[in-house]
């Protein structure tokens, strides 16, 4: 299903949205639904598989740069560092230099391979992060939005914009700063996940840290 339809719900720590798709298997009565969180101010937290869980975190440096974290990690399995640098295309001396700064740039377009291409990579930019990097960075500094056309899947990127708007408002009003207004957030409230569930079920009550200790 390539066409999933998107689902938002703000929360005390920012916004999560799934994405709800048909599956192959018992279509009538299940959805597959993968759900993923904006934790403000700057963390998103990725559907985990069952080798890792995946976080990113985006802090602004100025107006115009960002450091990018993609953070992987797994509490009872543990990952292989270099196997994971590798997978992402972030070996230091190949793909990131010493100061881990990116060896692949917008400069030499981030060494696209167009022959691998043409044979069926999607991008021709190896590594995930690179790919994410090469849609940001090609935008601009700073994007124009005015002419943008966004559609029903991009409903999440909608409702962030609005969220932040009206943050940087309530801040210049003297208000709390997003995600601040509690002191603590329960840590299974801030859990993504991937499942497929009863249509009967509700993906915002659903508990994935529970489901994962009874399996």
């Amino acid at each position: 299903d390539k066409a999933p339809r998107i689902r938002f719900d703000k929360t005390d720590y920012g916004f999560r949205y799934a994405a709800v798709r048909t599956p192959i298997i018992d279509p009538e009565r299940k959805d597959y639904i993968r759900n993923t969180l904006f934790v403000a101010p700057f963390t998103v937290i990725i559907p985990p598989n069952d080798q890792y869980r995946l976080a990113q975190m985006l802090i602004p440096m100025d107006d115009g740069n960002t450091m990018f974290y993609w953070i992987a990690f797994h509490e009872t399995k543990g990952i292989d560092k270099d196997e994971w640098r590798k997978f992402c295309g972030a070996e230091i001396g190949v793909d990131i230099d010493e100061n881990f700064r990116k060896i692949r740039t917008l400069d030499n377009m981030f060494l696209q391979d167009r022959e691998a291409m043409k044979q069926g990579d999607f991008t021709g930019i190896y590594g995930i992060p690179a790919q994410d990097m090469a849609m940001w960075e090609s935008m601009g500094p700073i994007a124009s939005r005015d002419s943008e056309i966004l559609g029903t899947s991009d409903l999440s990127i909608v409702k962030f914009r609005q969220l932040m708007l009206k943050a940087a408002e309530a801040v210049a009003a003297g208000g709390p700063a997003i995600g601040t207004a509690k002191n603590r957030i329960p840590p299974d409230q801030i859990m993504s996940y991937e499942r497929i569930l009863p249509k009967s079920v509700d993906w915002r009550t659903f508990d994935p840290a529970h489901a994962e200790a009874a399996e």
